[in-house]
Protein backbone atom coordinates (compact mmCIF):
# COMPACT_ATOMS: atom_id res chain seq x y z
CA UNK A 1 0.00 0.00 0.00
CA UNK A 2 1.07 3.46 -0.45
CA UNK A 3 1.81 5.11 2.97
CA UNK A 4 -0.24 8.24 3.75
CA UNK A 5 1.26 11.92 4.03
CA UNK A 6 0.69 14.79 5.80
CA UNK A 7 2.03 18.20 4.07
CA UNK A 8 3.90 20.24 7.06
CA UNK A 9 5.45 23.66 7.25
CA UNK A 10 7.57 24.85 9.99
CA UNK A 11 8.61 28.29 10.80
CA UNK A 12 11.47 29.86 12.68
CA UNK A 13 13.29 32.98 13.13
CA UNK A 14 16.28 33.08 10.52
CA UNK A 15 18.72 33.22 13.19
CA UNK A 16 17.47 29.85 14.52
CA UNK A 17 17.35 28.09 10.76
CA UNK A 18 20.76 25.87 11.09
CA UNK A 19 19.78 24.59 14.09
CA UNK A 20 16.12 23.41 13.14
CA UNK A 21 17.85 21.97 9.88
CA UNK A 22 19.99 20.29 12.24
CA UNK A 23 17.45 18.97 14.49
CA UNK A 24 15.22 18.25 11.41
CA UNK A 25 17.43 16.42 10.06
CA UNK A 26 17.97 14.02 12.71
CA UNK A 27 14.61 13.87 12.88
CA UNK A 28 14.68 12.00 9.30
CA UNK A 29 11.19 11.63 8.65
CA UNK A 30 10.76 14.97 6.31
CA UNK A 31 10.88 15.03 2.48
CA UNK A 32 11.74 18.32 1.78
CA UNK A 33 9.50 20.39 -0.85
CA UNK A 34 12.62 23.19 -1.58
CA UNK A 35 11.82 26.59 -3.46
CA UNK A 36 13.91 26.68 -6.30
CA UNK A 37 16.44 29.55 -6.32
CA UNK A 38 19.92 29.88 -7.63
CA UNK A 39 22.84 29.48 -5.31
CA UNK A 40 26.49 29.44 -6.35
CA UNK A 41 27.58 27.74 -3.57
CA UNK A 42 25.20 24.88 -4.02
CA UNK A 43 26.21 24.39 -7.37
CA UNK A 44 29.81 24.69 -6.05
CA UNK A 45 29.06 22.06 -3.87
CA UNK A 46 27.26 20.10 -6.39
CA UNK A 47 30.35 19.73 -8.80
CA UNK A 48 32.72 19.09 -5.86
CA UNK A 49 30.75 15.48 -5.39
CA UNK A 50 29.70 14.96 -8.65
CA UNK A 51 33.46 14.70 -9.09
CA UNK A 52 34.35 12.85 -5.83
CA UNK A 53 32.06 10.36 -7.19
CA UNK A 54 33.37 9.82 -10.55
CA UNK A 55 36.87 9.04 -8.97
CA UNK A 56 34.99 6.69 -6.37
CA UNK A 57 33.35 4.61 -9.74
CA UNK A 58 36.90 4.97 -11.33
CA UNK A 59 38.68 3.23 -8.33
CA UNK A 60 35.64 0.71 -8.05
CA UNK A 61 36.71 -0.73 -11.45
CA UNK A 62 40.22 -1.25 -10.27
CA UNK A 63 40.56 -5.51 -9.82
CA UNK A 64 43.49 -5.64 -7.90
CA UNK A 65 42.84 -3.80 -4.51
CA UNK A 66 45.83 -3.45 -1.67
CA UNK A 67 44.21 -3.73 1.37
CA UNK A 68 46.19 -1.43 4.21
CA UNK A 69 45.33 0.29 7.39
CA UNK A 70 43.90 3.65 6.85
CA UNK A 71 45.78 6.47 7.06
CA UNK A 72 45.64 10.19 6.38
CA UNK A 73 42.82 12.36 5.07
CA UNK A 74 40.58 11.33 2.77
CA UNK A 75 40.40 14.47 1.29
CA UNK A 76 43.94 14.63 -0.13
CA UNK A 77 43.88 10.73 -0.99
CA UNK A 78 41.08 11.69 -3.37
CA UNK A 79 42.87 14.28 -4.88
CA UNK A 80 46.15 12.44 -4.95
CA UNK A 81 44.09 10.04 -6.54
CA UNK A 82 42.78 12.91 -9.40
CA UNK A 83 46.46 13.97 -9.97
CA UNK A 84 47.59 9.83 -10.37
CA UNK A 85 44.85 9.04 -12.73
CA UNK A 86 45.65 11.99 -14.71
CA UNK A 87 49.15 11.02 -14.93
CA UNK A 88 47.80 7.52 -16.15
CA UNK A 89 45.93 9.21 -18.84
CA UNK A 90 48.59 11.29 -20.22
CA UNK A 91 51.00 8.64 -20.22
CA UNK A 92 49.27 6.34 -22.36
CA UNK A 93 48.61 9.00 -24.39
CA UNK A 94 52.62 9.18 -24.52
CA UNK A 95 52.84 5.53 -25.07
CA UNK A 96 50.11 5.59 -27.59
CA UNK A 97 52.04 8.26 -29.48
CA UNK A 98 55.43 6.17 -28.79
CA UNK A 99 53.73 3.01 -30.51
CA UNK A 100 52.78 4.54 -33.50
CA UNK A 101 56.48 6.14 -34.07
CA UNK A 102 57.97 2.39 -33.87
CA UNK A 103 55.44 1.37 -36.04
CA UNK A 104 56.25 4.04 -38.50
CA UNK A 105 60.17 2.99 -38.48
CA UNK A 106 58.90 -1.07 -38.29
CA UNK A 107 59.10 -1.35 -42.37
CA UNK A 108 62.26 -0.37 -42.73
CA UNK A 109 64.18 -2.37 -39.95
CA UNK A 110 66.54 -1.30 -37.17
CA UNK A 111 67.71 2.20 -38.79
CA UNK A 112 69.88 4.38 -36.43
CA UNK A 113 69.49 7.87 -36.40
CA UNK A 114 73.02 8.72 -35.82
CA UNK A 115 74.09 6.76 -39.20
CA UNK A 116 71.62 9.20 -41.23
CA UNK A 117 72.97 12.20 -39.64
CA UNK A 118 76.41 10.76 -40.67
CA UNK A 119 75.25 9.98 -44.07
CA UNK A 120 73.61 13.72 -44.16
CA UNK A 121 76.88 15.77 -43.07
CA UNK A 122 79.02 13.73 -46.29
CA UNK A 123 75.73 15.04 -48.50
CA UNK A 124 74.19 11.62 -49.23
CA UNK A 125 70.15 12.19 -48.78
CA UNK A 126 67.78 9.62 -47.98
CA UNK A 127 64.16 9.32 -48.09
CA UNK A 128 61.54 6.91 -46.69
CA UNK A 129 58.60 6.09 -49.51
CA UNK A 130 55.38 4.01 -48.72
CA UNK A 131 55.89 2.47 -52.43
CA UNK A 132 56.36 -1.45 -53.98
CA UNK A 133 58.38 0.33 -56.72
CA UNK A 134 60.90 3.22 -56.98
CA UNK A 135 59.03 6.26 -58.24
CA UNK A 136 59.09 7.10 -62.01
CA UNK A 137 60.64 10.50 -61.59
CA UNK A 138 63.67 9.36 -59.48
CA UNK A 139 66.96 11.75 -59.94
CA UNK A 140 69.64 9.47 -61.72
CA UNK A 141 71.85 7.64 -59.81
CA UNK A 142 69.58 7.36 -57.14
CA UNK A 143 69.48 4.01 -55.30
CA UNK A 144 66.60 2.52 -54.28
CA UNK A 145 66.09 -0.13 -51.73
CA UNK A 146 62.91 -2.14 -51.08
CA UNK A 147 62.12 -2.75 -47.64
CA UNK A 148 58.98 -4.52 -46.08
CA UNK A 149 56.27 -4.98 -49.25
CA UNK A 150 54.99 -1.69 -50.17
CA UNK A 151 57.87 0.33 -48.45
CA UNK A 152 61.43 1.28 -50.20
CA UNK A 153 64.24 4.33 -49.14
CA UNK A 154 65.98 6.23 -51.99
CA UNK A 155 69.76 6.99 -51.02
CA UNK A 156 71.28 9.76 -53.53
CA UNK A 157 74.15 12.77 -53.28
CA UNK A 158 70.91 14.34 -55.64
CA UNK A 159 68.01 16.60 -54.32
CA UNK A 160 65.19 14.41 -53.04
CA UNK A 161 62.51 16.61 -52.55
CA UNK A 162 61.73 17.23 -56.46
CA UNK A 163 60.28 13.64 -56.28
CA UNK A 164 56.57 14.14 -56.89
CA UNK A 165 55.97 11.07 -54.54
CA UNK A 166 55.64 12.25 -51.52
CA UNK A 167 58.33 11.02 -48.92
CA UNK A 168 56.86 9.99 -45.34
CA UNK A 169 57.73 12.48 -42.64
CA UNK A 170 59.69 9.75 -40.03
CA UNK A 171 59.92 10.94 -36.50
CA UNK A 172 62.59 12.55 -34.98
CA UNK A 173 63.13 9.49 -32.50
CA UNK A 174 64.54 6.57 -33.11
CA UNK A 175 63.55 2.71 -31.94
CA UNK A 176 66.09 2.75 -29.74
CA UNK A 177 65.44 5.68 -27.83
CA UNK A 178 61.73 4.73 -28.54
CA UNK A 179 62.28 1.28 -26.31
CA UNK A 180 63.99 3.35 -23.78
CA UNK A 181 61.35 6.19 -23.65
CA UNK A 182 58.42 3.37 -23.30
CA UNK A 183 59.78 1.72 -20.33
CA UNK A 184 60.34 4.73 -18.31
CA UNK A 185 56.56 5.54 -19.26
CA UNK A 186 55.73 1.81 -18.44
CA UNK A 187 57.57 2.03 -14.76
CA UNK A 188 54.92 5.56 -14.63
CA UNK A 189 52.33 3.30 -14.92
CA UNK A 190 53.04 0.67 -12.79
CA UNK A 191 53.62 3.09 -10.09
CA UNK A 192 50.54 4.84 -10.41
CA UNK A 193 48.74 2.02 -11.47
CA UNK A 194 50.11 0.44 -8.12
CA UNK A 195 49.01 3.69 -5.95
CA UNK A 196 45.67 3.77 -7.04
CA UNK A 197 45.26 -0.04 -6.31
CA UNK A 198 46.24 0.94 -2.10
CA UNK A 199 43.42 3.97 -2.68
CA UNK A 200 40.64 1.34 -4.18
CA UNK A 201 41.66 -0.68 -1.06
CA UNK A 202 40.00 2.59 1.28
CA UNK A 203 37.06 2.31 -0.63
CA UNK A 204 34.81 1.86 2.21
CA UNK A 205 36.22 4.95 3.87
CA UNK A 206 36.30 7.25 0.68
CA UNK A 207 32.79 6.37 0.59
CA UNK A 208 32.13 8.00 4.02
CA UNK A 209 33.94 10.99 2.87
CA UNK A 210 31.19 11.52 -0.18
CA UNK A 211 28.78 10.28 2.02
CA UNK A 212 29.83 13.87 4.31
CA UNK A 213 29.84 15.74 1.41
CA UNK A 214 26.41 14.60 0.42
CA UNK A 215 25.29 15.75 3.64
CA UNK A 216 26.91 19.10 4.04
CA UNK A 217 25.23 19.60 -0.34
CA UNK A 218 21.69 18.55 1.51
CA UNK A 219 22.22 21.18 4.53
CA UNK A 220 23.09 23.87 1.56
CA UNK A 221 20.47 22.78 -0.13
CA UNK A 222 17.81 22.50 2.63
CA UNK A 223 18.87 26.45 4.02
CA UNK A 224 19.13 27.80 0.61
CA UNK A 225 15.62 26.05 -0.57
CA UNK A 226 13.87 27.87 2.60
CA UNK A 227 11.43 30.33 2.00
CA UNK A 228 10.92 33.73 3.97
CA UNK A 229 10.06 37.06 5.22
CA UNK A 230 10.82 39.40 7.31
CA UNK A 231 12.65 37.76 10.49
CA UNK A 232 11.15 34.58 9.47
CA UNK A 233 11.74 31.54 7.70
CA UNK A 234 10.05 28.67 6.99
CA UNK A 235 10.44 25.18 5.01
CA UNK A 236 7.93 22.39 3.55
CA UNK A 237 7.84 19.18 2.79
CA UNK A 238 5.97 16.04 3.94
CA UNK A 239 6.02 13.38 6.36
CA UNK A 240 3.77 10.12 6.87
CA UNK A 241 1.01 10.37 8.53
CA UNK A 242 2.13 8.16 11.71
CA UNK A 243 4.81 10.20 11.82
CA UNK A 244 2.93 13.40 12.04
CA UNK A 245 2.50 13.32 15.98
CA UNK A 246 6.46 12.92 16.87
CA UNK A 247 7.33 15.76 14.29
CA UNK A 248 4.27 18.13 16.40
CA UNK A 249 5.83 17.35 19.62
CA UNK A 250 9.60 17.84 18.51
CA UNK A 251 8.78 21.09 16.44
CA UNK A 252 7.51 22.33 20.02
CA UNK A 253 11.23 21.65 21.54
CA UNK A 254 12.92 22.89 18.80
CA UNK A 255 11.11 26.56 19.47
CA UNK A 256 9.25 25.98 15.48
CA UNK A 257 6.09 26.71 15.10
CA UNK A 258 4.25 23.56 12.79
CA UNK A 259 1.15 23.74 9.85
CA UNK A 260 -0.44 20.64 8.44
CA UNK A 261 -2.50 19.77 6.28
CA UNK A 262 -3.19 16.87 3.72
CA UNK A 263 -1.53 16.82 0.72
CA UNK A 264 -3.32 18.37 -2.60
CA UNK A 265 -3.55 17.10 -6.29
CA UNK A 266 -0.82 19.48 -7.41
CA UNK A 267 1.69 18.98 -4.09
CA UNK A 268 4.89 17.14 -5.48
CA UNK A 269 3.57 14.60 -2.95
CA UNK A 270 6.67 11.67 -2.54
CA UNK A 271 5.33 7.95 -2.63
CA UNK A 272 6.46 5.75 0.33
CA UNK A 273 5.38 2.21 -0.68
CA UNK A 274 4.47 -0.39 2.69
CA UNK A 275 5.00 -3.88 1.22
CA UNK A 276 4.70 -7.21 2.82
CA UNK A 277 8.01 -9.24 2.95
CA UNK A 278 6.50 -11.45 0.23
CA UNK A 279 5.17 -7.89 -1.71
CA UNK A 280 8.55 -6.49 -1.78
CA UNK A 281 10.51 -9.06 -3.57
CA UNK A 282 9.67 -7.29 -6.70
CA UNK A 283 10.79 -3.90 -5.01
CA UNK A 284 14.27 -4.22 -6.86
CA UNK A 285 12.55 -4.32 -10.23
CA UNK A 286 11.34 -0.89 -9.37
CA UNK A 287 14.48 0.59 -8.87
CA UNK A 288 16.07 -1.40 -11.28
CA UNK A 289 13.43 0.51 -13.98
CA UNK A 290 13.48 3.98 -12.13
CA UNK A 291 9.89 3.85 -11.41
CA UNK A 292 7.66 4.30 -8.56
CA UNK A 293 3.59 5.03 -8.34
CA UNK A 294 2.13 8.14 -8.29
CA UNK A 295 0.71 9.64 -5.07
CA UNK A 296 -2.71 9.12 -5.54
CA UNK A 297 -2.34 6.10 -7.95
CA UNK A 298 -2.43 2.50 -6.38
CA UNK A 299 0.41 -0.33 -5.28
CA UNK A 300 0.57 -2.56 -7.79
CA UNK A 301 3.56 -4.44 -6.50
CA UNK A 302 1.28 -7.94 -5.49
CA UNK A 303 -0.19 -8.34 -8.97
CA UNK A 304 3.30 -7.36 -10.70
CA UNK A 305 4.93 -10.00 -8.91
CA UNK A 306 2.56 -12.87 -9.45
CA UNK A 307 2.07 -11.86 -13.25
CA UNK A 308 5.61 -11.69 -13.73
CA UNK A 309 6.71 -15.03 -11.99
CA UNK A 310 4.02 -16.36 -14.75
CA UNK A 311 5.19 -14.53 -17.31
CA UNK A 312 8.51 -15.65 -16.71
CA UNK A 313 8.11 -19.19 -16.73
CA UNK A 314 5.76 -18.87 -20.24
CA UNK A 315 8.64 -16.79 -21.30
CA UNK A 316 11.22 -19.42 -20.68
CA UNK A 317 9.36 -22.39 -21.09
CA UNK A 318 11.64 -24.95 -20.11
CA UNK A 319 12.29 -27.08 -16.64
CA UNK A 320 15.36 -27.53 -16.93
CA UNK A 321 16.19 -23.60 -17.67
CA UNK A 322 14.30 -23.38 -14.39
CA UNK A 323 16.35 -25.55 -12.73
CA UNK A 324 19.21 -24.15 -13.88
CA UNK A 325 18.35 -20.66 -12.78
CA UNK A 326 17.76 -21.80 -9.26
CA UNK A 327 20.72 -23.80 -8.57
CA UNK A 328 22.64 -20.92 -9.63
CA UNK A 329 21.25 -18.67 -7.41
CA UNK A 330 21.26 -20.87 -4.90
CA UNK A 331 25.04 -21.26 -5.14
CA UNK A 332 25.80 -17.67 -5.33
CA UNK A 333 23.58 -17.51 -1.83
CA UNK A 334 26.02 -20.27 -0.03
CA UNK A 335 29.14 -18.79 -1.58
CA UNK A 336 28.24 -15.22 -1.40
CA UNK A 337 25.79 -14.49 1.49
CA UNK A 338 25.83 -11.22 0.14
CA UNK A 339 23.53 -11.94 -2.49
CA UNK A 340 20.70 -13.19 -0.38
CA UNK A 341 17.69 -10.72 -0.45
CA UNK A 342 14.67 -9.72 -2.37
CA UNK A 343 16.31 -10.16 -5.47
CA UNK A 344 17.55 -13.48 -4.65
CA UNK A 345 14.00 -14.87 -3.50
CA UNK A 346 12.46 -13.07 -6.74
CA UNK A 347 14.47 -15.10 -9.09
CA UNK A 348 13.99 -18.54 -7.35
CA UNK A 349 10.02 -17.38 -7.44
CA UNK A 350 10.93 -16.63 -11.41
CA UNK A 351 12.51 -20.26 -11.77
CA UNK A 352 9.85 -22.27 -9.73
CA UNK A 353 7.11 -20.67 -12.13
CA UNK A 354 9.60 -21.58 -15.27
CA UNK A 355 9.95 -25.14 -13.65
CA UNK A 356 6.18 -25.58 -13.32
CA UNK A 357 5.30 -24.44 -17.15
CA UNK A 358 7.99 -26.81 -18.28
CA UNK A 359 6.40 -29.61 -16.70
CA UNK A 360 2.94 -28.50 -17.68
CA UNK A 361 4.45 -28.73 -21.69
CA UNK A 362 7.16 -31.78 -21.00
CA UNK A 363 10.00 -28.93 -21.92
CA UNK A 364 13.24 -30.00 -20.44
CA UNK A 365 16.13 -28.28 -22.07
CA UNK A 366 14.58 -28.12 -25.54
CA UNK A 367 13.70 -32.07 -25.45
CA UNK A 368 10.26 -33.72 -24.95
CA UNK A 369 11.34 -36.76 -23.18
CA UNK A 370 9.21 -36.45 -19.91
CA UNK A 371 5.64 -36.47 -19.69
CA UNK A 372 3.90 -33.19 -20.37
CA UNK A 373 0.83 -32.59 -17.87
CA UNK A 374 -1.28 -30.75 -20.69
CA UNK A 375 0.09 -32.29 -23.89
CA UNK A 376 -2.07 -29.53 -25.90
CA UNK A 377 0.48 -27.13 -24.47
CA UNK A 378 3.41 -28.62 -25.37
CA UNK A 379 5.81 -27.12 -28.07
CA UNK A 380 5.27 -29.54 -30.72
CA UNK A 381 1.30 -29.69 -30.92
CA UNK A 382 -0.79 -27.28 -32.27
CA UNK A 383 0.09 -23.38 -30.77
CA UNK A 384 -3.86 -22.20 -30.86
CA UNK A 385 -3.92 -24.07 -27.75
CA UNK A 386 -1.13 -22.21 -26.02
CA UNK A 387 -1.96 -18.84 -27.66
CA UNK A 388 -5.54 -19.03 -26.28
CA UNK A 389 -4.14 -19.55 -22.62
CA UNK A 390 -2.44 -16.36 -23.81
CA UNK A 391 -5.06 -14.25 -24.48
CA UNK A 392 -7.01 -15.58 -22.23
CA UNK A 393 -4.15 -14.69 -19.35
CA UNK A 394 -4.23 -11.13 -21.08
CA UNK A 395 -8.18 -10.88 -20.74
CA UNK A 396 -7.88 -11.70 -17.28
CA UNK A 397 -4.91 -9.48 -16.59
CA UNK A 398 -6.64 -6.42 -18.13
CA UNK A 399 -9.76 -7.03 -16.43
CA UNK A 400 -7.82 -7.14 -12.70
CA UNK A 401 -6.87 -3.57 -13.78
CA UNK A 402 -10.75 -2.52 -14.23
CA UNK A 403 -11.86 -4.39 -11.33
CA UNK A 404 -8.97 -2.43 -9.33
CA UNK A 405 -10.20 1.03 -11.02
CA UNK A 406 -13.84 -0.43 -10.22
CA UNK A 407 -13.40 -0.76 -6.64
CA UNK A 408 -11.72 2.81 -6.12
CA UNK A 409 -14.74 4.65 -7.88
CA UNK A 410 -16.84 2.56 -6.45
CA UNK A 411 -18.53 5.40 -4.66
CA UNK A 412 -19.04 7.09 -7.79
CA UNK A 413 -21.06 6.24 -11.26
CA UNK A 414 -18.06 6.24 -13.41
CA UNK A 415 -17.46 2.12 -11.58
CA UNK A 416 -19.86 1.71 -14.20
CA UNK A 417 -17.56 2.44 -16.97
CA UNK A 418 -15.29 -0.02 -15.54
CA UNK A 419 -17.71 -2.32 -16.31
CA UNK A 420 -18.08 -1.46 -19.40
CA UNK A 421 -14.48 -1.65 -20.28
CA UNK A 422 -14.36 -5.15 -18.39
CA UNK A 423 -17.20 -5.88 -20.84
CA UNK A 424 -15.35 -4.43 -23.70
CA UNK A 425 -12.06 -6.39 -22.96
CA UNK A 426 -13.80 -10.37 -23.18
CA UNK A 427 -15.53 -8.90 -26.48
CA UNK A 428 -12.27 -8.45 -27.61
CA UNK A 429 -11.11 -11.66 -26.19
CA UNK A 430 -13.68 -13.57 -28.31
CA UNK A 431 -12.76 -11.19 -31.21
CA UNK A 432 -9.15 -12.76 -30.90
CA UNK A 433 -10.51 -15.96 -30.97
CA UNK A 434 -12.45 -15.51 -34.33
CA UNK A 435 -9.44 -14.26 -35.92
CA UNK A 436 -6.66 -15.36 -34.53
CA UNK A 437 -7.59 -19.07 -33.31
CA UNK A 438 -9.88 -19.52 -36.31
CA UNK A 439 -12.85 -20.05 -34.30
CA UNK A 440 -16.06 -21.19 -36.46
CA UNK A 441 -18.04 -17.81 -34.73
CA UNK A 442 -17.79 -15.46 -32.56
CA UNK A 443 -20.21 -16.72 -29.41
CA UNK A 444 -24.09 -15.01 -29.55
CA UNK A 445 -23.76 -13.26 -26.14
CA UNK A 446 -20.53 -11.21 -28.15
CA UNK A 447 -22.55 -8.43 -29.80
CA UNK A 448 -24.93 -7.83 -26.84
CA UNK A 449 -22.26 -8.02 -24.41
CA UNK A 450 -20.19 -5.25 -26.60
CA UNK A 451 -23.19 -2.90 -27.13
CA UNK A 452 -23.63 -3.31 -23.73
CA UNK A 453 -20.28 -2.44 -22.62
CA UNK A 454 -20.68 0.68 -25.25
CA UNK A 455 -23.13 2.09 -23.65
CA UNK A 456 -21.84 1.99 -20.42
CA UNK A 457 -18.83 3.46 -21.32
CA UNK A 458 -20.38 6.46 -23.34
CA UNK A 459 -22.43 7.39 -20.53
CA UNK A 460 -20.56 7.33 -17.31
CA UNK A 461 -17.26 7.37 -18.60
CA UNK A 462 -17.45 11.38 -17.89
CA UNK A 463 -19.10 13.69 -14.88
CA UNK A 464 -21.43 15.44 -16.09
CA UNK A 465 -19.20 18.50 -14.46
CA UNK A 466 -16.14 17.39 -16.04
CA UNK A 467 -18.03 16.78 -19.84
CA UNK A 468 -16.69 20.41 -21.10
CA UNK A 469 -13.27 19.42 -20.35
CA UNK A 470 -13.18 15.93 -21.22
CA UNK A 471 -15.08 15.73 -23.98
CA UNK A 472 -12.41 14.93 -26.20
CA UNK A 473 -11.82 11.40 -24.62
CA UNK A 474 -15.33 10.26 -26.20
CA UNK A 475 -13.89 11.61 -29.28
CA UNK A 476 -11.01 8.87 -29.37
CA UNK A 477 -13.44 6.16 -27.96
CA UNK A 478 -13.10 4.62 -31.41
CA UNK A 479 -9.48 4.02 -30.97
CA UNK A 480 -9.53 2.97 -27.51
CA UNK A 481 -11.19 -0.09 -28.75
CA UNK A 482 -9.26 -0.93 -30.88
CA UNK A 483 -6.13 -0.32 -28.27
CA UNK A 484 -8.22 -2.55 -26.45
CA UNK A 485 -8.32 -5.59 -28.97
CA UNK A 486 -4.40 -4.80 -29.23
CA UNK A 487 -3.66 -5.06 -25.55
CA UNK A 488 -5.52 -8.50 -25.51
CA UNK A 489 -3.78 -9.43 -28.69
CA UNK A 490 -0.41 -8.50 -27.48
CA UNK A 491 -0.31 -10.90 -24.92
CA UNK A 492 0.17 -13.70 -27.70
CA UNK A 493 3.77 -12.60 -27.36
CA UNK A 494 4.17 -15.00 -23.84
CA UNK A 495 3.90 -18.05 -27.12
CA UNK A 496 5.61 -16.28 -29.31
CA UNK A 497 9.07 -15.56 -27.12
CA UNK A 498 8.61 -19.07 -24.99
CA UNK A 499 8.14 -20.84 -28.73
CA UNK A 500 11.72 -19.31 -30.04
CA UNK A 501 13.05 -20.19 -26.75
CA UNK A 502 12.18 -24.02 -27.13
CA UNK A 503 13.14 -23.74 -30.86
CA UNK A 504 16.65 -22.33 -30.32
CA UNK A 505 17.47 -24.93 -27.67
CA UNK A 506 15.87 -27.75 -29.85
CA UNK A 507 17.99 -26.85 -32.98
CA UNK A 508 21.52 -26.68 -30.67
CA UNK A 509 19.93 -30.30 -29.43
CA UNK A 510 19.96 -31.45 -33.15
CA UNK A 511 23.08 -29.67 -34.47
CA UNK A 512 25.16 -32.00 -31.16
CA UNK A 513 23.37 -34.69 -30.68
CA UNK A 514 21.46 -35.65 -33.65
CA UNK A 515 22.73 -38.24 -36.33
CA UNK A 516 24.29 -41.52 -36.02
CA UNK A 517 28.19 -40.62 -37.02
CA UNK A 518 30.82 -41.65 -34.24
CA UNK A 519 33.18 -39.18 -32.59
CA UNK A 520 36.18 -39.34 -31.02
CA UNK A 521 36.60 -38.78 -27.03
CA UNK A 522 37.95 -34.99 -28.26
CA UNK A 523 35.36 -34.23 -30.82
CA UNK A 524 32.64 -35.43 -28.45
CA UNK A 525 34.02 -33.22 -25.68
CA UNK A 526 34.24 -30.25 -28.14
CA UNK A 527 30.46 -31.11 -29.34
CA UNK A 528 29.74 -30.45 -25.78
CA UNK A 529 30.99 -27.92 -24.94
CA UNK A 530 29.61 -26.16 -27.51
CA UNK A 531 25.77 -27.31 -26.84
CA UNK A 532 26.39 -26.16 -22.81
CA UNK A 533 27.49 -23.01 -24.37
CA UNK A 534 24.44 -22.91 -27.15
CA UNK A 535 22.04 -23.53 -23.96
CA UNK A 536 23.85 -21.02 -22.09
CA UNK A 537 23.55 -18.39 -25.13
CA UNK A 538 19.64 -19.63 -25.55
CA UNK A 539 19.04 -19.16 -21.57
CA UNK A 540 20.61 -15.29 -21.43
CA UNK A 541 18.45 -14.36 -24.60
CA UNK A 542 15.56 -15.95 -22.76
CA UNK A 543 16.20 -13.76 -19.52
CA UNK A 544 16.50 -10.89 -22.11
CA UNK A 545 12.63 -11.88 -23.38
CA UNK A 546 11.99 -11.92 -19.36
CA UNK A 547 13.10 -8.26 -19.18
CA UNK A 548 11.52 -6.49 -22.35
CA UNK A 549 8.27 -8.42 -22.47
CA UNK A 550 7.49 -9.55 -18.97
CA UNK A 551 7.91 -6.38 -17.64
CA UNK A 552 6.44 -4.38 -20.48
CA UNK A 553 3.26 -6.25 -20.06
CA UNK A 554 2.96 -4.90 -17.04
CA UNK A 555 4.30 -1.34 -17.19
CA UNK A 556 2.49 -0.57 -20.21
CA UNK A 557 -0.36 -2.56 -21.18
CA UNK A 558 -1.58 -3.45 -17.65
CA UNK A 559 -0.77 0.27 -16.45
CA UNK A 560 -2.38 2.10 -18.79
CA UNK A 561 -5.99 -0.08 -18.42
CA UNK A 562 -5.11 0.92 -14.61
CA UNK A 563 -4.72 4.65 -15.52
CA UNK A 564 -1.26 4.03 -13.81
CA UNK A 565 1.32 6.49 -15.03
CA UNK A 566 4.43 5.46 -13.08
CA UNK A 567 5.20 9.65 -12.28
CA UNK A 568 5.41 8.77 -8.74
CA UNK A 569 8.72 10.84 -6.46
CA UNK A 570 10.15 8.15 -4.46
CA UNK A 571 9.81 9.09 -0.63
CA UNK A 572 13.71 10.46 0.17
CA UNK A 573 13.48 12.11 3.91
CA UNK A 574 15.94 14.97 4.61
CA UNK A 575 18.59 12.49 7.13
CA UNK A 576 22.58 12.04 7.15
CA UNK A 577 24.04 9.73 5.14
CA UNK A 578 27.17 9.43 7.11
CA UNK A 579 26.45 9.69 11.08
CA UNK A 580 29.86 10.73 11.61
CA UNK A 581 29.19 14.27 9.56
CA UNK A 582 29.48 17.28 11.64
CA UNK A 583 29.51 19.74 9.08
CA UNK A 584 26.20 21.87 9.19
CA UNK A 585 27.32 23.43 5.58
Amino acid sequence: MITPMIHATLICREEDVSNLLTSLRDFAGLHLKLTPQENQGVDDRSEELKGIRKLIQKLELIPDVVDQDFEGDAEAMLAHCQHLFEVVERAKAVDRKLIHEEHSWAPFGNVHLETLAALKQQNVNVAFFRAAVSPVDIPEGCIWLTADPGFGVAVSLNDLSQIETPALDMPRRGLRRIAVLRQHVKRILENAEKELATAAGQLSHLQEFADQKADELDFLKAEAGMAGSESLAWIEGFVPAKDLPELEAKAALWGAALHSREPELEDPTPTLLKQSNFVSWIQPVFSFLGVTPGYNEVDVGWSFLIFLSIFSGMIIGDAGYGLVLILMVLGLNLTKPGTRGKFANLLYLMGGATVIWGLLTGNFFGTLDIPAVFPSLSPTEDPKATMNVCFLMGAGHLTLAHLWNLWNKRKSLQALAEIGWIGSTWTMYCVTGKMVLGWEKIPDFTTPLFWGSMALIIIFMTPPKAFKDQWVDHMMLPLSFVNNFVDVVSYVRLYAVGMATYALASSFNSMILGGNAERGVIASGVMMIVLILGHGLNFILAGMGVLVHGIRLNTLEFSSHLGLTWSGIPYAPFQRRNPKSEIEG
